[in-house]
């Protein structure tokens, strides 16, 4: 650990001693998170990093910490479970409950070819539920009034990147994005994906909430979906039939959101932002580190197809995704 940060846990009252053991926790570009055991206790200590691990230049501010903060404290008033305890917090950091070895990582499960639906439907339910409460409060509008945050943690690094790599899509992305920052209806999470979602028997458990904006439901709804069918492609072409785990997850997300009139529009504005994800996951500052350069490609022709084309709908581009990858030959190119 960073002496300079272990001396600032200690002088506020960590009760860290010579006996305590330290493990750096690894999966995020964007923190530090470590495993500290003390008196008997494990705990985890996350603290927000000025610039992300990734390739290209990427840097954020780490008030970013206050807003993952509330995001914890807010969603659990009526969804205890879904997120970690938090246990304290300090300068730039916050403490929070160790999920022990009974909890999986989706995005693991996932990669290993475990797919079980009714994970994805409490993913739906959960994500679901958490927009739903939060629909059109102008009180949790004005707590997570981070567009900033927002803008240097998604649309710049996703969106504007890929519009400058892309000039032929440019103005269909630049145009989504200026949407975005100004749609406001409920609490987005901004990095729903499986690697921020942990399952045991009894939990399912929300991680990595930093990103949190109060912003467009669609955001949550396609980000999720763009990780599932890259999963698909992952296995590709092994049919995983994925596809039936990316529609139980709308489903059971659509059945949480029940009786809003807009949910129509919600699919349309999903369907829009959906391929753009994907592209991000190519060509952003944070691509996918797990496909080989034929799947690359392939992703990236879908998508920009899909960009420049007529919006067919959330299902259909859903049901064009997993007949191009039966289709497809020559994915398994190094």
């Amino acid at each position: 650990m960073n002496p300079e940060f272990l001396e600032l846990l200690i002088s506020d009252g960590l009760p860290i001693t010579n006996t305590s053991r330290f493990e750096l926790l690894t999966g995020g570009v964007s923190s530090e998170i470590y495993r500290i055991d003390i008196e008997g206790k494990t705990l985890v200590v996350k603290r927000a990093l000025k610039k992300l691990k990734v390739k290209s230049d990427w840097f954020a501010d780490v008030s970013r910490n206050d807003f993952e903060i509330k995001y914890l404290k807010y969603v659990a008033q009526f969804l205890p479970d879904a997120v970690p305890k938090l246990l304290g917090k300090g300068q730039g950091y916050f403490v929070m409950e160790f999920l022990d070895q009974g909890f999986s990582n989706w995005k693991t499960l996932l990669m290993s070819g475990n797919f079980r639906e009714t994970h994805a439907q409490e993913a739906g339910r959960l994500l679901g539920r958490i927009h739903q409460y939060s629909y059109f409060n102008k009180a949790v509008a004005k707590q997570f009034n981070s567009l900033q945050n927002f803008v240097q943690l998604r649309i710049s690094p996703y969106l504007l990147y890929c519009a400058e790599r892309h000039p032929l899509v440019a103005e269909e992305i630049l145009k989504e994005a200026e949407r975005l920052k100004n749609t406001h209806e409920c609490l987005v999470h901004g990095d729903y994906s499986p690697k921020n979602i942990l399952i045991s028997k009894k939990r399912m458990v929300i991680v990595d909430c930093e990103v949190a904006f109060y912003g467009d439901a669609a955001f949550d709804i396609a980000f999720l979906s763009s990780h599932l069918l890259l999963k698909g492609l992952y296995h590709a072409p092994h049919d995983t039939n994925l596809e039936h785990l990316v529609k139980a997850f709308l489903l059971a997300y659509e059945k949480e959101r029940d009786g809003i009139q807009d949910f129509r529009e919600l699919q349309k504005r999903t369907a829009t932002l959906l391929p753009m994800l994907l592209l991000a996951r190519i060509d952003g500052k944070s691509p996918v580190e797990y496909l080989n350069p034929n799947k690359q490609a392939l992703a990236r022709e879908f998508a920009l197809k899909q960009i420049v084309g007529k919006n067919p709908g959330l299902q259909a581009i859903i049901q064009a995704w997993f007949k191009n990858l039966k289709n497809s030959t020559n994915l398994n190119g190094k």
